[in-house]
């Protein structure tokens, strides 16, 4: 690369770091082109981007950022895994690419200022995703209410056919 094309990258990177609350390396060595473009293709249906980075050039963009301990695990090919809202997207993709071609291999991660291994990023993977567990709290919240209408409805009900049988009794006496 000539330097007018590092620096561009650089900064490129750097961008696309500003706003990551996900960075996630992994090893694409090994991965042939139909799964390359496969996942490739996964990740912007899920506004992810992977990148594949010079280690060199990374490691400058991850020190500036304070991701120094990230730089630490830039070693083989690289790819980059960033996204800027849902940590565990691309965990699953990472995830069931990795066991479906047994590439690209999860390496590290880091995860809201967290670094993360190759093991807890698949715990990650395991989670359910933001809307659903946003769905599991509005339910939990939902489940008492529900209840007590429900509690309510049966209560004036029973009145109700109290009230009618009182009434039908004393209509035939």
């Amino acid at each position: 690369m000539q330097r007018h094309q590092k620096e561009a990258f650089i900064e490129s990177l750097d961008k696309q770091l500003e706003g990551a609350g996900v960075v996630i390396l992994s090893d694409f060595s090994g991965m042939d082109v139909e799964t390359a473009n496969e996942i490739r293709r996964r990740f912007r249906e899920s506004s992810v981007q992977y990148r594949v980075v010079k280690n060199t050039l990374a490691r400058r963009v991850f020190e500036s950022k304070g991701l120094g301990t990230l730089a630490e695990h830039l070693t083989g090919p690289n790819g980059l895994v960033i996204s800027e809202e849902d940590p565990v997207a691309p965990a699953k993709i990472l995830v069931e690419f990795e066991k479906k071609n047994k590439t690209p291999q999860i390496k590290f991660g880091w995860v809201d200022a967290t670094l993360m291994s190759a093991a807890d990023i698949r715990k990650l993977a395991d989670l359910p995703s933001r809307e659903v567990l946003l769905a599991q709290i509005a339910a939990g919240f939902q489940a008492p209410v529900a209840g007590l209408a429900r509690l309510l409805n049966e209560l004036t009900r029973t009145l109700v056919a109290t009230l009618d049988a009182v009434a039908k009794q004393k209509a035939a006496a």
